[in-house]
This record gives structure tokens, sequence and C-alpha cells, in this order.
């Protein structure tokens, strides 16, 4: 992976030009909410990927990278947005810059353009989840045990195991229901063939008992065995067919006219009736479920969108997709589709009897229209053509299932015998009469011959169906044993991710879940996650667990599943806003988690609190200098900072401008700011408010005379270490150091705050220079000369022993020799 040394945005969403230098190393993004934090975040992912995920997926709307990816004033010139990226990439001992440009933001160029550079960012594009905001942490908390595999099957890029199981259960499926259909013709078949022959029960010795018995009438040999090629016809010399044309049997021609009427009267009889109501009920139900008639018939559209995506762009429209969004929608569609597919499995389950009924008659419908072809005179059978062919919509409607309204129709219909087809089948019924009765040979000679046909097709369909069997055994064995592999796979993945969690989730609970417990249950297509609730049991985590429990799950939870997957290469990670429900006692030790148990990984977080920010930087996850503080943001400039050189900048361009009064708010502000600041570094005393909302007053002659305490303290000090040089270096430090509090006159401010800052805007411009001045050089004082740098005491609880700075040019020792 990588490791970010530098970011420069140009007219980019709410930036209109900034630079930050990380140096590779963690960095701290603060502000108050709106002043451009989640800016930055776009940005890198932009860079990084091409997209922003704030701007795509559920609930986005019409909103796009192209038309809202630049700043508002440049909307018209997407060509300006740019965000250009330097990053370190460990593996290759590299640095590389990367650049992209919202008016094309599929393209990006690289610097070195080496083909192994280029492979370490198109690694990265595929892993969007390197940034994570609460809304994408809470849900591998929160979400449905389905929604919650197929969130973490994608963060691990395990997706294609969900996708291809589906692939199976569906070919599984599939073949159970074609072996269905070619039972159920073999089953008719096997009729024809018993009704054909005559006999009560259809058995190899049953049907070379009746052959036999016609056989001896014509003197041919007897058959001793029925094997897959036996003809039971086998020796029969004379011709089946005379001048006039294919003789008809009269025998069988009854039969089989006997078989169509029974249909036809099943179609309208007690059972059919009953299973037709069942099902009209069903299907009328699934009629009046939206979610089934929406995405039901979408299922082929939506699998084949997610085999054909590129990654990029969606196969169907062409629209630009990141490529865990589109799969994330996808995914929550066709999960929608499996509940629908359930109901339909119902309700097709309904549909059998009457399925089985209506392909017999087809059959026996298929067979008078052949007889009535060879009959002399010929029976005009065009009627019962046309209904056998309606019979077949109807089939073909009712195993289609969909559109619903066309199987509803289907439903209504199948019962219904038209008049006119009574009377076709009533003249081929006197027809069949009125044909001569044949001699005992021809009787034979017909029997053996229909018999063979009937046989043919009986063995044709049951070799048929046990090819079906095969492939539906073959189907089920493939689809369950992959789901046995994969859950075995996927349990030992989870085993390892859950104990990762919940070691990383004790070090952040210590103080009151030091037991605490997780359980990742993984089963086909569902993730499972409960929690121990102090001994009382597991539950899920929205049970009882607080909000700012379940937070500090999502993050560690997040966290396990990327050193599962990235391992070593697990080197950046952007964290926005994450923690914003957690509690103050517990940030801390996030922030020791972090640099801890994740040394190798630069972490760039966001946050509106000043008081975690602080925590980051005492516990050292953030190196003194390696944050940026937003104090404000406007439209034209985009998010302001609180560092020196902008604040003094801006209150010289107020004063130049004669608005003293913009110049002492900012002013105001500023010192507040930096005093608080100051005030936590020294430990200095300061009155509780438990609000928290401390003025000029309150802060700044306290951190004044604390930096005078301490340096006193090192003076003192260093005077028992009889270290001559650095007691004198410290008494120059104090003299200045009084020479420019007494210029700012802010020591006073414990008598009567009000006479001095409250009263600043109502000063002339040239009044208000001289207050700049003082408090600029008495600012200065609080910082190392050397490395700029605020000084602060170590350690940060118990015996102070040092007054330190980054650098440690302007260290003072505060421990006396004993």
């Amino acid at each position: 992976m990588i490791r970010v040394k530098s970011i420069s945005i140009r007219e980019f969403r709410g930036i209109r030009d900034i630079t930050l230098e990380l140096g590779g190393k963690n960095f701290a993004i603060c502000g108050p909410n709106g002043t451009g934090k989640s800016g930055i975040v776009d940005a890198l992912e932009f860079v990084l990927t091409g997209n922003i995920s704030r701007l795509s997926g559920e609930g986005t709307g019409g909103l796009s990278v192209k038309d809202h990816g630049p700043h508002v004033d440049s909307r018209d010139n997407p060509e300006k947005a740019r965000v250009s990226l330097t990053v370190h990439i460990p593996s290759l001992k590299k640095d590389a810059t990367i650049t992209r440009v919202v008016k094309d933001p599929k393209t990006f160029t690289i610097a070195p353009n080496t083909p192994d550079i280029q492979a370490v960012f198109v690694k990265v594009a595929l892993h969007p989840e390197f940034a994570l905001s609460r809304r994408e942490l809470i849900r591998y908390v929160l979400a449905e045990p389905g929604k919650r595999s197929k969130d973490v099957q994608a963060l691990l890029r395990l997706d294609e195991v969900e996708n291809l199981r589906t692939i199976l259960q569906k070919i599984s499926n599939s073949c159970a229901r074609e072996r269905v259909d070619l039972v159920r013709a073999t089953d008719t078949a096997g009729n024809a063939l018993r009704q054909a022959l005559k006999l009560p029960k259809l058995t190899a010795s049953t049907i070379l008992a009746a052959a036999n018995e016609q056989r001896a009438l014509l003197s041919l040999s007897a058959l001793t065995s029925l094997e897959a090629n036996t003809s039971i016809k086998d020796g029969i010399i004379s011709a089946t067919t005379t001048q006039q044309g294919v003789r008809v049997s009269k025998g069988q021609a009854h039969t089989d006219l006997a078989t169509l009427k029974e249909s036809m009267a099943a179609l309208r009889g007690a059972e059919v009736a009953e299973a037709l109501e069942n099902a009209t009920a069903a299907v009328a139900m699934l009629a009046q479920d939206e979610a089934f008639l929406k995405y039901a018939s979408r299922e082929a559209l939506l699998r084949s969108a997610l085999a054909a995506f590129d990654d990029r762009a969606c196969p169907v429209c062409d629209t630009p997709w990141a490529p865990e969004d589109f799969r994330q929608r996808l995914a929550v569609k066709l999960e929608q589709y499996a509940n629908a597919s359930s109901r339909r499995e119902q309700a097709e389950g309904k549909l059998a009897t009457v399925l089985t009924v209506l392909d017999d008659t087809v059959a026996s419908v298929t067979t008078a229209v052949r007889l009535g072809a060879l009959l002399q005179p010929r029976i005009d059978c065009a009627y019962l053509r046309d209904y056998g062919q309606g019979l077949v919509r109807h089939i073909e409607s009712l195993r289609a299932f969909l559109p619903i309204g066309t199987t509803a129709e289907a439903l209504a219909a199948v019962h219904q015998v038209p008049a006119v087809v009574v009377d076709v089948v009533a003249s081929l019924t006197a027809a069949v009469l009125a044909l001569p009765e044949p001699n005992q040979l021809d009787a034979a000679r017909d029997f053996l011959s229909v018999g063979q046909e009937k046989l043919e097709s009986y063995r044709n369909a049951a070799l048929a169906a046990k090819a079906a069997e095969d492939r539906a055994t073959t189907a089920r064995l493939v689809f369950e044993t992959y789901g046995r592999v994969t859950t075995e796979a996927l349990e030992a993945i989870y085993k390892n991710v859950e104990g990762d969690f919940t070691k990383l989730y004790r070090l952040i609970n210590y103080d009151d879940e030091d037991k605490f417990d997780a359980k990742l249950k993984p089963s086909l297509g569902k993730l499972g996650f409960d929690v121990n609730f102090y001994g009382r049991g597991f539950f899920p985590p929205g049970a009882y667990h607080s909000e700012g429990h379940q937070d500090g799950m999502g993050l560690c939870l997040y966290l396990a599943l990327m050193r599962h997957l990235a391992g070593d290469g697990f080197t950046f990670a952007v964290l926005d806003d994450v923690l914003m429900s957690v509690d103050s006692g517990h940030r801390r030790e996030v922030s020791k988690v972090l640099l801890d148990q994740f040394p190798n990984t630069q972490f760039i977080l966001t946050t509106h609190d000043q008081i975690w920010l602080r925590h980051m930087k005492t516990v050292g996850l953030i190196e003194p200098q390696r944050f940026v503080h937003f104090r404000t943001w406007d439209v034209s400039h985009g998010p302001m900072e609180w560092d020196d050189q902008d604040v003094w900048g801006n209150i010289a361009a107020y004063l130049q401008k004669n608005d003293v009064r913009g110049a002492a708010a900012l002013l105001r502000h500023y010192l507040e700011h930096f005093s608080e600041d100051i005030c936590h570094g020294l430990r200095a005393s300061v009155e509780f408010r438990g609000d928290a909302q401390f003025n000029l007053g309150d802060l700044l002659p306290r951190a004044i005379a604390k930096m005078k305490k301490l340096l006193a303290t090192g003076r003192s000090a260093e005077t028992s270490w009889s270290h001559t040089d650095k007691v004198q270096s410290i008494v120059e430090r104090e003299a200045a150091f009084s020479a420019v509090v007494a210029n700012s006159s802010a020591e006073q401010w414990q008598v009567n705050a009000a006479v001095h800052y409250n009263g600043w805007a109502n000063l002339d411009r040239r009044d208000f220079v001289p207050v700049v001045t003082a408090f600029k050089a008495l600012v200065g004082k609080f910082t190392c000369a050397a490395c700029k740098s605020a000084f602060y005491v170590a350690p940060e609880r118990g015996e102070p022993q040092d007054l330190r700075c980054a650098c440690g040019a302007g260290s003072v020792n505060l421990i006396r020799r004993s």
C-alpha cells in the first residue's frame, strides 16, 4: 500500500487551494462542522479511486463527481478542479505522485510512470475501504446478518465467494426443476405405453408377457429379456402400410381417444379445481406485492450486469460507479429478489397438479390430431390443434411464472374446453368406431407396432430424465460441497478476525469490559454477530450496548478486518469522524490502540473535538505540527486554519481595511484557541467550568503564570545541578518573557477582563496595531524558536520532569538534584 507525504487540492468541493504536508506520518484534521474536513477526505478518495462516495450510491439522486466535484465557483470549469497526491510506497521504497482532474475522473497521471508504481495505484483504487466514515463503520455492527455478510465479504474482497455461491445455487435449482419436468414427461410416456399395451402395471416382465402373447399369434419367437435395444415388433415381415396410407389401429385409436377424454375431464374435475383455486390465490397475493413485482423479473438482468461489471461503469447504462457502491446496490436488490424467489417457489408448488394434467392433455391432443390426419376420410382437427397449442402456451406461462398477469390469465383459462373441441373429439370417436374390426393377425401387428413406438418414446424420456437426475445430483453436490468448504474457510477467517476484534475492543474498554467477548457466526449467505453484555449472555450489538460502544465496536471490527485483509500492507487509513459518539474517557485509549497496535499504519483522522485532538497529541499518535486546525470556512476562500501566519496575515488584512472590530474578534478567538492548547500542554490550573466555555480572561493569565513558575522551577533545578550556563539561559528567557507579558498587560485581566479584550473593538486602528504586535510577541514566547512547536510539560501526569518542545532545543529540566 502507500503512505501519504503531501496533498495539494485546487478548486475541489469546498476547497479553493490548500496543500498539506503529512510526511508519511499520522495526521489529524480538526475543526468545527462545516469547516472543510470532509473535503480533504473526499479529495483523498477522489485522487486514489476517481470516485467520491458522498456523491454516489444509494440516496444520492442526481449527484455526480463531474458535476458536483468542482468548487461551486468552478462548476463550469471542471478542468480546474484537481488533486495531486505524493506518496511513499514502502514495498517499492519509492516515492510517486498521482494527479487526477474532475473533468476526466477515470483518467490519472503518475510520476514516475512505471509498471510497478501503476500496479500499486491500481490496487489501491480497488480498495476504497481505506476511507471510513461513521455511516460505513456502523453498518458492520448493526446490519442484518445477510447484509453484514455481503459488506464484510466485500471489505475482505470475498464478495465473489457469495456471487459464485448464488450462481451455483441457481444452477442447482434449475437442474432440480428440469429434473421434475423430465420425470413428469417420463411418467406421461409411461402411461401412454401402459395404455397401449393394456397393462395394469408397467414392468419389464409385464411388457414381455404382453408382447410375447401377441408375437405368438404371429408365430414369432418369444422375447426372453427386455434390454435397452430390444424391439418388441422384431420379426414382423408384413408392411404396416397400404395403398391408402398408414393403417389406423382401431384398438389403439380407441384407447388414445379415451385417454384424451379422461384428461379433459380431469381439467374440469374437483382435484384440478382445488389446485387452481389455491394457485390462483397465491398468484393474486403476489400480484399485490410491489417488491415482488419490482425485483423478481429483474434477477437475470441484475446477475448478468454484476458479472459484466468492469469496476468502472454500469454495463447496462454506462453510468460511472464505484465498484463497492455498484456491487452493494445490486446485492441489496438481489437480496430483495431472494425473498421474492422464496414466495415464487411456494406458489409454483401449488401449480404441480395442474401442470401434470396439462402435460397429459397436450400429449393426448397431439396424438388425436395425428389420428385425424390418418383417418379416411380425414377429420379436420384444426380446432383441436389450436386448443392444444393454447394449452402449450398456458404451460409455458405457468412454468415461466412471469409476468404475473400472464400467469393469472393462464390459470383462469386452463380448465375451459371449448365446445368445438368436444365436437371434434366426438367426430374422431365416431370415425374410429366405424373402422372395420381388424382380424387377429392385424391386431397383433398393430399392437406390437404401436407398443414399440410408445416403448421408444418411454425409453427416450427415461434416458433424458436419468441424465437430468445426474445433473441435478451433481449440481446439488457441487453447491453443497462449495457451501461447506467456503463456510469452513470463512469460519477460519472470521475466527481470526473475531479474536483480533475482541482484543482491540478490550484494550479500548479495559476499565469496564475487560472480559468482553464476541461471536461471528457465518452461515450460507449470512454472518451473525453477537457480543457479550457484561456476562449476561450474547446479544446483537444494538440490543443493549450504547451508541458509543457500538461506534467503538465498528472501528475495532474494521481494523481487525483490514489487518486480516492487508496484513503488513495495511499502511494507510482515513478515519472520518468515526468516534463522534465515543465518550471522552475512551478516546485516549483509542489513540493508544491506533499507536500501539498499528505502528506501521498511517492514520488520517478528522474530528470536530479539540479534546480528542489533544488526546492524540498527548499519547504520541500525532506528532507536533502533524495536524491542521480549521477555524472557519467561507465559500470564497474555503477552509481557514488556526496557524500563526494565517491568523496574523488575516488580522493585518482587517486592519488594512480599517476593520478594527473584525481584527479584534479574530485576535481574541485565536488567543482563546491558543491559550487552551497552552494551558493543556503546560498543565496550568484553570477554574473548572462544566460547559468547558472558557474565555480569554480565564485562560491566558493562567498560562502566563504557569510559564513563569516553570521557568523559575527550571532555574532552581539547574542551580542545584550547578549548570551555570543553563541557569543564565533561563534567566534571560524569564526576563524576555516578563517583558512581553508586561507589554501586553495580559496579567491584569485577572483583575478586570472587561477593561481589556472586550473593549478592543472600540479602539482606533493606530491604537490597536501595538496590541496586535504585543500579543504576537507573547505568543512567540510560548513556542520554540527552532521548531515552532508549543512548549509542554512532561510527563502528562504526575511529577513534572521537563518543559519540552518538539526538537528539544528549548527544553528545560524541572528536577532538582537530591
